[in-house]
């Protein structure tokens, strides 16, 4: 009974062992039989031995040899045992092969088993903001990104979904070019990490699951299963300090991964970036509300095409606003000073010599913005963030407006309120997160509707946030200020801070609303029209780019650095070389700007 028992442990263990082994003993008692009978039916053998080698084993192995045979019996046994053998040993062997060869292309195709890569981005963890990260990557030409995705999820239906991207971004299929792979298996697993080659990774995105269920009263599934990931990963005892940007859905998660992070030993070694990405999008989209060409300017500053921030080691904001050619400085922090830039390597042109011809320009003070009321409709997680946004708004500048939440179920009530009112308002329609992939923005088309055809005044602005990008196109002929794509922002800032994790400061710093100790927003985006902003006439000749930038900056008193300008609806990030070519500004130009303090 314990051999039986060993054996069944031993056939599921190495079941392909276990059949090589079993033909092999059973070809050799053919074999051994074969010899018995040839020696007892053939008196040309001497023995077992001799009947064994040259007679059941030659015949097996040298077929050729049988037609040297002339006793019909001798030579029908010897083509049994050929027949015999090519069917038991040859054609075990054949099936044992195409097996193999079945089980290799089908780990090929599922990507399971161990994929060596060097230097790639490996996302664990499947949401709908993943295609159109990967889509970003796609603007990066400075290097061929490789990009390895290890998640829960069909791989057919993932790079389904990742090719859809593309497509809507104008590529046709660029998943070949840009190495992208899916890896269906457990980010949990530590087994599947090292075979995700993590190791040799050069940056980690975790990303959020879409789980609806809590697990606690303070930590959501989703936001368990990132800390769970990020501890696993600790485990596995890495050599080299790897980035790891993590998305959180709480705000209090993000403390949470700081905290481990310190105190783990075995987290101490990483640089994690635990980023809440539902606040940064309440704060865009409070700021947007605030001054509407905002969405565009931070799309345009997180994408891969144009201009980005780049930190610069060793250089002062006054030296790179003297002498570097092809570089604004934007704000110095810490060890960095962070500059907008065309590429890494333009960043560090500069000329000892360079002489820009003085402008001085009359500017006008710079004005608060005037906001309407606001009437927030709809909820997901991003609204708490919207609503502190606005309040950290009015702290900093004492505006006075009304930010109120309303049920969606309760529209008749908010138009009526909104006609019976005499002072302009802005409507935004926040989309459900938590429906299927293929119903996300139904609530937000349907409110849009209602909207539409039962609203009464025409002083009244409507935003609306959308979860998928190919909706965008659905809802263009509405009559809507703005549309904001929630996970288009998100993919682009994770893909941003995924490349450039020292730049996770800078964006913190930027998209903030909120004092400091000195009372202000030390740091904040702001867009005017020239003519608001200048007090000059118009069309206005700089001598180039640099020299309009510096006139800014002194006009200013050195409190805002001009870094583009808006011409109609093309967003301009200034880059390049930027002091060679004149500039014309016209006075309905938008100039964009950092304003400190």
């Amino acid at each position: 009974m314990n051999a039986r028992s060993a054996m069944s442990v031993k056939t599921h263990k190495k079941p392909r062992l276990f059949i090589i082994l079993t033909m092999l003993m059973i070809n050799v008692l053919i074999l051994v039989v074969a010899a018995l009978i040839a020696m007892a039916i053939d008196d040309s053998f001497s023995g077992f031995i001799d009947a064994f080698a040259h007679g059941s084993v030659l015949w097996l192995l040298t077929p050729n040899a049988i037609l040297e045979l002339e006793q019909p019996s001798t030579l029908f046994l010897a083509v049994a045992v050929l027949i015999t053998g090519l069917v038991l040993f040859t054609g075990t062997i054949i099936a044992l092969a195409t097996n193999a060869l079945k089980d290799y292309f089908d780990r090929k195709r599922t990507t399971s088993g161990k994929v060596y890569l060097q230097k790639h981005i490996l996302i664990l963890n499947w949401n709908s903001k993943v295609p159109e990260l990967v889509a970003d990557l796609q603007h990066i030409k400075s290097r061929n990104v490789k990009v390895l995705i290890l998640a829960e999820v069909d791989k057919r239906l993932a790079e389904q979904a990742l090719r859809n991207s593309l497509k809507k971004s104008g590529k046709k299929d660029e998943l070949k070019s840009l190495d992208v792979l899916v890896k269906s298996g457990n980010p949990l697993s530590k087994i599947e990490l090292l075979e995700s080659s993590i190791d040799t990774c050069e940056t980690v995105i975790v990303m959020n699951k879409k789980v609806d269920e809590v697990e606690t009263e303070r930590l959501g599934k989703s936001d368990l299963n990132i800390i769970k990931i990020l501890l696993s990963i600790g485990h596995l005892g890495l050599s080299r300090e790897i980035p790891i940007v993590a998305e959180v859905k709480d705000i209090e998660t993000k403390e949470k991964v700081r905290t481990i992070n310190q105190s783990v030993a075995s987290l101490k070694s990483y640089r994690l970036i635990p980023i809440c990405f539902d606040r940064r999008l309440g704060q865009i989209m409070a700021q947007t509300i605030i001054q509407k060409d905002i969405e565009d300017v931070y799309l345009e500053l997180f994408s891969f095409s144009g201009s980005e921030i780049y930190p610069l080691d060793g250089v002062s904001f006054e030296d790179c606003m003297r002498f570097h050619t092809h570089a604004i400085p934007i704000e110095a922090m810490q060890d960095y000073l962070y500059v907008l830039a065309s590429s890494n390597a333009e960043k560090n042109h500069r000329d000892e010599r360079l002489s820009l011809k003085k402008e001085t320009v009359k500017t006008n003070p710079f004005h608060l913005k005037v906001v309407r009321d606001v009437y927030i409709i709809g909820d997901n997680n991003k609204r708490q963030f919207i609503e502190e946004a606005f309040a950290a708004y009015e702290r900093l500048h004492g505006s006075s407006f009304q930010a109120t939440w309303w049920d969606e179920d309760d529209l008749d009530g908010l138009l009526r309120e909104v006609d019976a009112k005499e002072k302009p308002a802005t409507l935004l329609l926040l989309s459900e997160e938590t429906e299927e992939e293929e119903k996300l923005d139904a609530n937000v088309i349907n409110n849009l509707l209602y909207i539409e055809t039962h609203l009464k005044r025409n002083d009244v602005r409507v935003i609306v946030e959308l979860l998928d990008p190919k909706n965008d196109p659905l809802i263009k002929d509405f009559d809507i200020e703005n549309t904001i794509i929630s996970n288009k922002i998100i993919s682009l800032l994770l893909s941003k801070l995924a490349l450039h994790p020292r730049s996770e400061q800078f964006y913190e710093d930027l998209l903030s609303i909120e004092p400091y100790e000195s009372g202000k927003d030390e740091e904040s985006l702001h867009i005017e029209s020239a003519e608001a902003a200048f007090d000059e006439s118009f069309p206005y000749r700089f001598a180039s780019v640099k020299s309009m930038v510096h006139a800014f900056y002194e006009a200013y008193e050195e409190k805002a650095v001009l870094i583009g300008t808006i011409k109609g609806d093309n967003v301009s990030l200034f880059g390049g070389d930027m002091t060679k070519t004149p500039f014309t500004l016209q006075a309905s130009d938008k100039l964009i700007f950092l304003k400190f303090q």
